[in-house]
């Protein structure tokens, strides 16, 4: 593999462009690709370890063990939302500033460029999808049966839980669904492995933004080791959503979190308290 002879770039951005972005073309990239990395790329690693945890009954242990670092809020802000909204944001500026040519070149760098570009939008509406859902409470008017909350320990023992609240919520969402879940599961995998796919695929071409891979034997090696990371991230993607659908929802934990829902939308009680 070689660099990509399409890599974005910005309108106008040449040598009497005074525009910020253009000025600062070179510290954005970097930026963009190293948060791509970290702090973002790392947290898809762990996510994914973690939720692949459904399939040993340490779930509930993993997400717990989270909930209890320190200064967490402050981790999310810094470490993980704002790094995100900077990557986005910044990768929608080159989305619709780059320029691809796998139309008329059929080049195996210009069809990966165009199938990172369609995964970025993909990724970015299932995070969307997945936060509001999981943070907020969203029903998208009755799409998600119900919504994927945050597991913890006090919360679960609130609703009379044997397992923690996000594994059995997790489940719901995929199996009570419309047509039993399918729609949002098939989503599911769709968006997850479109993140797995865009993290894999940039982590490659950020070695090449860094100048750490020039040649192309090293690029060759490298890519070896990016599919590698992504065929285990798969494995662990696959395994966390099989483990969501096989999931048994008792009767009991069923209504709990439906009772608990219906408070949160009438205002009995505060989402995530």
């Amino acid at each position: 593999m070689s660099a990509s002879p399409t890599s974005p770039s910005l309108a106008g951005a040449t040598g009497h462009d005074t525009g910020f972005l253009a000025r600062h073309h070179f510290l954005l990239r970097r930026l963009h690709s190293l948060t791509g990395i970290m702090p973002v790329g790392v947290f898809v690693l762990f996510h994914l370890f973690t939720n692949f945890q459904m399939l040993f009954g340490s779930f509930d242990h993993e997400v717990n063990w989270i909930h209890s670092l320190p200064a967490l809020l402050f981790l999310e802000i810094f470490g993980l939302w704002l790094p995100i909204a900077f990557h986005a944001g910044l990768g929608v500026v080159y989305i619709f500033t780059g320029k691809a040519n796998s139309n008329t070149y059929k080049y195996g760098d210009n069809i990966r460029y165009s199938l990172q570009r369609l995964t970025a939008w993909i990724s970015l509406i299932f995070i969307f999808f997945h936060v509001a859902t999981l943070r907020w409470g969203w029903t998208f008017g009755g799409l998600v049966d119900t919504p994927f909350l945050a597991g913890d320990e006090e919360l679960a023992a609130s609703l009379g839980l044997n397992s923690g609240v996000a594994m059995t919520t997790t489940a719901m969402a995929l199996q009570h669904g419309p047509l039993h879940g399918w729609i949002i599961t098939l989503f599911y995998i769709v968006g997850v492995y479109a993140v797995i796919y865009h993290w894999s695929n940039g982590l490659w071409t950020a070695a090449i933004t860094w100048g750490i891979t020039i040649t192309k034997q090293a690029q060759q090696r490298w890519g070896m080791v990016c599919a590698g990371m992504g065929i285990v991230l798969s494995v662990f993607a696959g395994g966390a959503i099989y483990a969501a659908r096989v999931h048994e929802v008792t009767p009991e934990e069923r209504a709990a979190v439906i009772k608990y829902v219906q408070q949160v939308e009438a205002g009995e009680i505060k989402h995530g308290h």
